[in-house]
């Protein structure tokens, strides 16, 4: 028994280690992407996968004003969505590039990859990036700018005090796909030593050397860093007084001097206080005075917030209908299918209708069975079923994401006639979901007859 249960446990674990999983150099989950302005977006994303796995489908989402599709990949052809039309390109199995993304388009990126194992089973996986558009330098100002800090660093490697010299601001949310390089008094080119806070920092080594430093981008990494023709050549420069320097230096490293500092502040602390009591007492004289301009002044705001809110609600409805009537041209989705793959299923079985006599939007795939939902909305779904001859009968569901919604259930009589089943709903579905019939028990029988069994489906209305 107990060698039994070690084979069984044995068997699961190499099957799960063989089915389909992300390559190991597919972008990570939550991965942070940077990309210019104008420029190509590239979501490296990757599916290893053995002999006998396939992949069904690959969906990729946009999360920008709501979840939108940008594309999906099915049977080997990539349908791309209208608003990103002619600028989406397959890379890898999984991954795409998106031409000309601008500013407008940064946010979350998603992609949900549909498998096939060995064993017939079906394999999900979904990653997301956070993609960053940027132009220039990502800078704050847009430009440049090297100081000196106020105080030294202690360095735990070397054990010492150093003065820092810093250049940015950046806006990145983490360290940039760049570094700067400094040029030193000397002529020698060495790189930033971390970055921090927005700040690429620059530790100076002991005993400090005064002159001229100037941070810059290398240009081997000026595309990167969103420069192009010539504004590659972005630098600033600080000078640095090495007794200045030597005096910071000694400034971190005495407790008696930092001791006489605090006695300076608290002295200067005490004299803020005898200035804000002054203030105070002003204060009482001219509180009436205030308290008026302050009510006058918050009857105003009143009055232009109501504006400014009747305005903005103006706008939000005007753009909302007009929205509306351009996915109303835009988001057709209907189809029509018969011709059943197999009239025998077995329980648990999908049926599979061969037949297309109409795919708008290219939503149902005859290969599997299932139609996906390219849009988040109401669908109205339809079939028509017949069989015949006791002990048999029809036992249908319809199945949206593995889940069960409608049922039809018909029992033939013992005389062998025909009887018709037919199965009809209105349903909600998310972009991206797939539905399907799906049949219980070992029971189902249906005649070969392609017109007499059936399936169709369309868009009623989209979410907004």
């Amino acid at each position: 028994m107990g060698t039994l249960l070690f084979t069984l446990l044995l068997t699961t674990l190499v099957s799960e280690s063989s089915c389909v999983q992300w390559s190991s150099s597919a972008l990570k989950e939550d991965a942070a992407v940077y990309t210019c302005d104008n420029s190509d977006l590239t979501l490296s994303w990757g599916v290893s996968k053995t002999t006998g796995e396939t992949i069904v489908d690959v969906h990729w989402y946009y999360e920008g004003r709501s979840q939108e599709l940008i594309a999906m990949l099915a049977q080997g052809h990539l349908n791309v969505m209208p608003s990103f039309s002619g600028r989406v390109e397959l890379t890898a199995n999984a991954g795409i590039v998106i031409h000309h993304v601008t500013t407008g388009e940064k946010g979350n990126y998603s992609v949900e990859v549909n498998a096939q194992n060995k064993n017939g089973g079906f394999v999900t996986l979904r990653r997301t990036a956070s993609v960053l558009v940027g132009e220039g330098l990502m800078i704050r100002d847009g430009q440049l700018h090297a100081s000196q800090m106020a105080v030294a660093v202690f360095s735990n490697s070397t054990q010492q005090w150093h003065v820092v010299l810093a250049c940015g601001t950046f806006t990145y949310h983490d360290t940039p796909p760049f570094t700067l390089e400094w040029t030193t008094p000397s002529g020698q080119s060495v790189s930033s030593s971390q970055y921090k806070e927005g700040q690429f920092l620059l530790l100076l080594d002991n005993p400090v050397s005064g002159g001229s430093y100037t941070c810059h981008v290398p240009h081997s990494s000026a595309s990167v860093a969103c420069l192009h023709g010539n504004s590659t050549d972005v630098s600033s420069t600080v000078v640095v007084d090495d007794v200045k320097s030597r005096l910071t230096l000694l400034e971190a490293g005495s407790q008696l001097l930092k001791g006489s500092v605090m006695e300076l502040k608290a002295e200067n602390q005490q004299l803020k206080g005898s200035v804000m009591e002054l203030k105070a007492e002003n204060g009482q004289l001219k509180g009436h005075l205030d308290e008026a301009n302050v009510m006058i002044s918050n009857v105003s705001k009143h009055l232009v917030k109501q504006d400014t809110q009747t305005i903005a609600r103006i706008d939000s409805v005007s753009s909302l209908l007009s929205q509306h009537l351009n996915d109303e041209r835009t988001k057709r989705v209907s189809f029509h299918v018969s011709d059943l793959k197999d009239t025998t299923p077995s329980d648990g079985d999908r049926l599979i209708f061969t037949t297309v006599h109409n795919n708008q939007g290219y939503g149902y795939h005859p290969d599997t069975g299932l139609f996906y939902a390219p849009y988040t909305g109401t669908y109205c779904f339809m079939s028509s079923l017949w069989g015949g001859s006791s002990p048999y009968y029809i036992d249908v569901y319809l199945m949206i994401s593995g889940k069960r919604e409608l049922r039809v259930y018909i029992k033939f009589s013992s005389g062998g006639d025909f009887d018709a089943a037919s199965l009809q709903g209105v349903v909600s579905v998310r972009a991206g979901q797939s539905v399907w019939l799906g049949v219980s028990g070992r029971g189902n029988l249906f005649p070969p007859d392609s017109i007499s069994n059936s399936f169709s489906g369309f868009l009623v209305s989209y979410d907004l």
